[in-house]
């Protein structure tokens, strides 16, 4: 089963995953056409502008900041998006590990054993949220399963997730491994691949 209660529209998905390949991308590459010009010509003679790499990077910049930042952004959300749909529970997304550690303490559907995650190592800042991986599913006679504690951190201006991902027995936390999301990787198949189980999104709401 999935936890589909947790799981976004379809709009939205879909506007995440777009951004996340295409858009943030877009504007990058539409900034630097727009100022060109700049770079390909020395100086703008009737208006008095000069050119070169540095008037064009000046120009440049705040299409290059857009645009990484809407990348990184979608990277963390589309991730979010796989990740919520398969957890039992998680936090909100905080910019700081202490505020995450306090939703868990708060969180009445599950306990998260946080001394365990402390002493294992955590994330400090960035774009983050915890997730309590919950779920089964059978694959002929194999029943694969998932129950883990995951921290996904965003980086800001970069296309990239890390996931803390814990190992968790009983109650408790045993393990910690490390794991990356870089573009263009696909969230659902990078997923599939670090957990040996199928992170699949299901388009329920589509009418």
């Amino acid at each position: 089963m999935v936890y589909l209660e947790h799981g976004p529209e379809y709009g939205a998905y879909l506007l995440a995953m777009v951004f996340y390949y295409v858009g943030g991308l877009a504007i990058i590459l539409y900034g630097a056409y727009l100022n060109r010009n700049y770079l390909l010509k020395r100086e703008f003679k009737l208006a008095r502008i000069r050119g070169g790499i540095w008037p064009f990077f000046k120009r440049f910049l705040p299409w290059l900041l857009i645009g990484l930042l809407v990348w990184s952004i979608s990277a963390f959300k589309a991730t979010d998006y796989y990740l919520s749909l398969y957890s039992f529970t998680m936090t909100e997304s905080h910019l700081t590990v202490n505020d995450v550690f306090e939703d868990m303490r708060n969180n009445e559907l599950y306990r998260f054993d946080i001394d365990g995650i402390k002493n294992l190592g955590t994330p400090s800042v960035g774009l983050l949220k915890g997730y309590k991986l919950l779920d089964s599913k059978r694959e002929g006679p194999i029943v694969k399963k998932i129950n883990q504690v995951v921290v996904a951190q965003g980086y800001p201006f970069l296309p990239v997730v890390k996931l803390y991902i814990y190992e968790v027995n009983g109650k408790s936390v045993k393990a910690l491994r490390t794991a990356y999301l870089v573009y263009p990787q696909s969230p659902g198949g990078r997923l599939s691949e670090l957990f040996d189980f199928p992170f699949e999104m299901f388009f329920w709401d589509v009418s």
